[in-house]
């Protein structure tokens, strides 16, 4: 892959990740707030098929080893972080505190406050085995896309299911399912994404139609709520409901190669040293995925309100927070190799 192609991948994984903390920071839930949800975390499901490869050798052990365990051990670690931080901040009981830690392993809609994005983690990583099983042991491509959308099809065909009396499912499996759809998409298209974001005839008809569906939207002639979390679905043009299905098919991905394109053309057209600071923070969207909630939520209790300087402080303030995280589990497993070799 040309380092070109690296760099406006990085670059659409920065604007995904402030479009997720803008999405948060507002209080207003208007046509922007909804605009946003369409796509920015069906973005990081595409983006995280791009590089998947069928399993060689049935090596399932490496797979879990090398994408699977680092995501789960972060997850952990910053969950119990933000857990013990909120137990301090917020006043929280001890009892409460220790029941968070049992949530925090159940995951999904149970985790909110500090946690509350911690859910996308719970489904990336199952849409992650998931997908790899289906290019694994699916071979042809076409039966690849029609298990996408029988997946897509079925897990949005009910409102809601039960575990066990329980009215929520572990780690939102059943969003999975929806993820694995978009995951999917990034895996069998990646090739084709690579050419449409340079292609202005494709890119300027997509980039008038998300500009048609936004002002749609603005005037209530056109309704699409797409909240993976709490799988809110609503789909609707001129008050008629349409299938949910198709809006999810079309809108989340026109929109993210309206992204992908914009970021391909800003890193051909813009200067190294305004390329460099955005890949670098598209780099740390893990860290920033993690943590940003927990930053929004201390700033309001501190008086601040607005969504736009919530967005930047809590995205730098996070920023900095992982790359401190990165530089010290770097030191941390550089003194292990030391120890061993001597």
């Amino acid at each position: 892959m040309s380092k070109k192609r690296i760099e406006w991948i990085d670059v659409a994984k920065a604007v995904g990740i402030v479009a997720v903390v803008f999405g948060h920071a507002m209080t207003r839930h208007g046509t922007m707030f909804h605009f946003l949800y369409w796509w920015h975390m069906p973005i990081f499901f595409i983006m995280g098929g791009f590089f998947l490869k069928p399993i060689v050798h049935n090596d399932w052990i490496g797979f879990f080893k090398k994408r699977i365990l680092p995501l789960l051990i972060s997850y952990l670690i910053c969950g119990g972080f933000l857990i013990l931080l909120s137990h301090f901040i917020r006043g929280e009981s001890w009892s409460y505190t220790i029941f968070y830690f049992a949530r925090l392993l159940y995951g999904g809609r149970t985790l909110n406050h500090y946690l509350s994005v911690f859910w996308y983690i719970n489904v990336y990583l199952l849409a992650l085995v998931f997908t790899s099983i289906v290019i694994t042991y699916v071979k042809n491509r076409e039966a690849q896309i029609i298990v996408a959308f029988a997946s897509l099809i079925i897990s949005t065909s009910y409102k809601h299911i039960y575990f066990l009396s329980y009215k929520y499912i572990p780690w939102d499996l059943d969003v999975a399912f929806i993820a694995m759809f978009f995951m999917l998409f990034g895996y069998l298209y990646f090739h084709k994404i690579q050419q449409f974001v340079k292609d202005l005839w494709v890119i300027i008809p997509a980039a008038m139609l998300t500009v048609w569906l936004f002002w749609m939207q603005h005037m209530d002639r056109f309704n699409f709520a797409f909240f993976l979390k709490s799988k809110i679905i609503h789909a609707s043009y001129h008050h008629i409901a349409i299938s949910r299905v198709s809006y999810i098919t079309f809108i989340p991905i026109i929109v993210c190669l309206v992204v992908f394109s914009a970021s391909y053309y800003f890193c051909k057209f813009m200067p190294q040293f305004l390329i460099k600071p955005v890949q670098l923070l598209g780099q740390q969207t893990l860290g920033i995925m993690y943590l940003h909630k927990a930053v929004i939520d201390i700033i309001d209790e501190a008086g601040y309100n607005g969504a736009i300087m919530e967005t930047v402080l809590a995205v730098l303030i996070s920023f900095m927070l992982s790359l401190m995280y990165g530089y010290a589990k770097r030191k941390i497993k550089n003194s292990r190799i030391r120890r061993s070799i001597s």
